[in-house]
């Protein structure tokens, strides 16, 4: 802990010198850490299921330069988290025997396209959440006849297959980036396989750690849970959503291996700085079982009626798409609500969602009906034709510089708040390295005073409508990389900006 007493010799310098300066001046307490051993954020990446193959809907879309491009955008972004659902019947399991039993095939291209992200993953050290929307033919229903074949979540044939299937890419293909398993998406709702039924996913929870544990997987791989929508209750659920945490720690306890929810939070909560109270009781909660808390699923409310009269628009948006993903302020707003769930303990963050081209609404494979979340889409010449929808958005900035300059195994250290209304930030130490990240939400300027606690060089970046900085191939550039040791920094804060300081120079 050699670096926590030096940064702390250091923020004597800062808080003394800001306070005489500013009375907008910020500390930053070292010595206080809001959570130890970050995981990172990062995305939801899913693996084309209309378009990774031959047989695909789409047939063979996502071909090498599609993967490249998304590879290089990732080389960038240095996302730490993938959370990656699929479905059984998408990949591996192929039918069933005259006995009702699955029949897997793990050697499908389909499988082979999953493998693509996992690759990835392997060989950049990305923790992986991987999982199932749900039972099969209990979400996305086909016309093959199945629907009856698994009586739930709880059937051990389905739980079986699952473990079959993680024995295979751990034990067989070496994916240890597999940290955790998602058993269902978003079980609290109306529309999941287990419609809401808590003891339904509890039993189906149970069972999964029992059949891990003789497989000798326990090692490797855990439940991420509940995977609820915290702020969504369903009245035909067995618990409401901030419920599904709490019963989870007292029914299943060790039984979650770390804990995961997800919010499409509405605009006003995240600017209003309340998103991080709501959310601190659900981290509260893991921490008192001595557990990690991460978001599975971030993004912002699409049910305005501007976003879905401009999906109604767009003749490829299914009305399941946030059209404000085209726009700067969804930068703004997706780093002021991850800088507020790190400030209330969460570990990390996967956005929903890395690309257009992964998704369609009920995932039926109606070209028409893309769910438009992503940072770009990888086939909008294909789909759309308009090349200029493969380019990157603007939110990619403030997301990237999010993933990339919070290292794996940072500590999250308090800051005081800073008085301003719509003005938050959160700071991370790894080693002897810093990293700040401040967001202005409000529709005003505002200026704070900050010093920069190192001797090392400090790059700045700005997230500004219309004069963010980046280079040939979309990418973030600092606008200053020289700031020096100990220099009180007057920070200006355009109206809706971003702002990160960081000692990191990759």
């Amino acid at each position: 802990m050699k670096y926590v007493n030096w940064f702390a010799s250091i923020l004597i310098l800062l808080n003394v010198s800001c306070n005489s300066k500013n009375e907008n001046a910020i500390k930053i307490y070292s010595d206080t850490p809001v959570s130890t051993n970050f995981i990172g954020n990062g995305v939801q990446w899913s693996a084309y299921p209309h378009a990774d193959t031959e047989d695909a809907e789409w047939g063979k879309l996502m071909t090498d330069e599609k993967w490249e491009m998304n590879f290089m955008r990732l080389d960038y972004m240095q996302p730490k988290l993938f959370r990656v659902l699929d479905q059984a019947n998408w990949r591996y399991l192929v039918g069933f025997d005259k006995n009702g039993d699955p029949v897997l095939d793990f050697t499908t291209p389909e499988v082979k396209a999953v493998e693509k992200i996992l690759d990835y993953a392997q060989t950049n050290n990305i923790t992986v959440m991987l999982g199932e929307w749900g039972t099969p033919y209990k979400v996305h229903d086909t016309d093959q006849g199945y629907s009856d074949k698994f009586s739930g979540a709880a059937d051990p044939k389905w739980i079986n297959a699952i473990a079959e299937y993680l024995e295979f890419l751990i034990k067989e293909r070496g994916y240890t980036c597999i940290k955790y398993y998602n058993l269902i998406n978003e079980p609290n709702g109306y529309w999941a396989s287990n419609k809401g039924d808590f003891n339904e996913w509890r039993e189906a929870v149970l069972l999964f750690n029992k059949v891990i544990r003789e497989k000798g997987l326990d090692q490797y791989v855990s439940i991420a849970g509940p995977d609820a929508v915290t702020r969504y209750d369903n009245p035909e659920s067995t618990y409401p959503g901030l419920g599904w945490v709490e019963e989870s720690a007292k029914q299943i306890g060790d039984g979650i291996g770390i804990f995961e929810i997800h919010d499409y939070t509405a605009h006003d909560l995240v600017k209003s700085g309340e998103f991080k109270i709501f959310h601190k009781q659900a981290a509260d909660i893991a921490a008192e079982e001595g557990k990690q808390i991460i978001f599975g699923e971030l993004g912002m409310n699409r049910s305005g009626q501007k976003n879905q009269d401009r999906a109604s628009a767009d003749p490829f948006a299914c009305e399941d798409s946030q059209m404000e993903v085209y726009d700067h302020s969804y930068g703004v707003y997706m780093a002021d609500a991850v800088i507020q769930g790190m400030n209330a303990g969460f570990s990390g963050a996967a956005a929903w969602a890395l690309d257009d081209a992964m998704h369609t609404c009920g995932d039926l494979g109606n070209k028409n009906e893309l769910k438009r979340w992503g940072m770009w889409n990888s086939l909008g010449t294909e789909i759309c034709n308009d090349p200029a929808d493969e380019n990157i958005r603007p939110w990619f900035y403030s997301w990237s510089l999010m993933c990339r300059y919070f290292p794996v195994g940072s500590t999250i250290v308090k800051t005081d708040t800073t008085g301003i209304d719509g003005v938050r930030l959160t700071a991370g130490v790894f080693n002897d390295e810093l990293t700040v990240a401040i967001v202005n939400n409000a529709d005003i300027d505002n200026v704070l005073s900050l010093a920069i606690p190192t001797k090392k060089p400090v790059q700045k970046f700005v997230y500004v409508e219309g004069e963010s900085k980046v280079d040939e191939n979309g990418f973030p550039v600092a606008v200053e990389k020289d700031i020096k040791s100990g220099k009180i920094t007057e920070v200006s804060l355009p109206a809706n900006s971003f702002v990160l300081f960081t000692t990191l120079d990759y």
